[in-house]
């Protein structure tokens, strides 16, 4: 139950709306509310700010998303790795690149797709390097193909240029 709960806190934040958020997760809306206040009774911290209708999370709430974020790409990471044992790489794969660096990504997935038949690769190549680096703090995209003017978020690892 707590990895549902997880999830539905991570929907909200998305969605900004208690509906929509239900409806992303295929369930209802009281369903949604319930669960993420038994998380809120677990924790012992309000994570979202109440009234007529959503409000926004508490300060307590986005850190704790950011969390929730962590621990479901964990538990999706465990999951493909038990997978992997078990008969070969699946999954799937989030690469994400800025529109000149696009044609450099068949050069990575075509080798890595015929080795991994199971796998699957999703590619969103119009993204701007800014936002790749949001989805990558956010576990939205495992992968980013981008230029980085500045210098380099801490956190991130940047392999040699080819």
């Amino acid at each position: 139950m707590f990895f549902r709960q997880l999830e539905y806190l991570v929907a909200l934040a998305r969605e900004q709306h208690f509906v929509r958020a239900a409806q992303s997760c295929a369930v209802s809306q009281p369903a949604l509310s319930e669960a993420i206040r038994k998380l809120e009774l677990e924790l012992e911290v309000p994570l979202i700010r109440r009234g007529n209708k959503f409000e926004g999370l508490t300060p307590e709430g986005d850190a704790i998303v950011l969390w929730a974020r962590r621990i479901l790409a964990d538990r999706d990471a465990l999951h493909d790795e038990v997978s992997a044992m078990r008969g070969g790489l699946s999954g799937m794969l989030r690469i994400a690149s800025i529109p000149t660096a696009s044609s450099a990504v068949p050069l990575l997935t075509g080798p890595f797709c015929a080795s991994h038949d199971k796998a699957r690769v999703q590619v969103i190549s119009d993204l701007t390097s800014t936002e790749i680096l949001r989805q990558l703090q956010a576990y939205e995209i495992d992968v980013g193909i981008s230029y980085i003017p500045d210098r380099i978020p801490a956190g991130f690892q940047v392999p040699p240029a080819l």
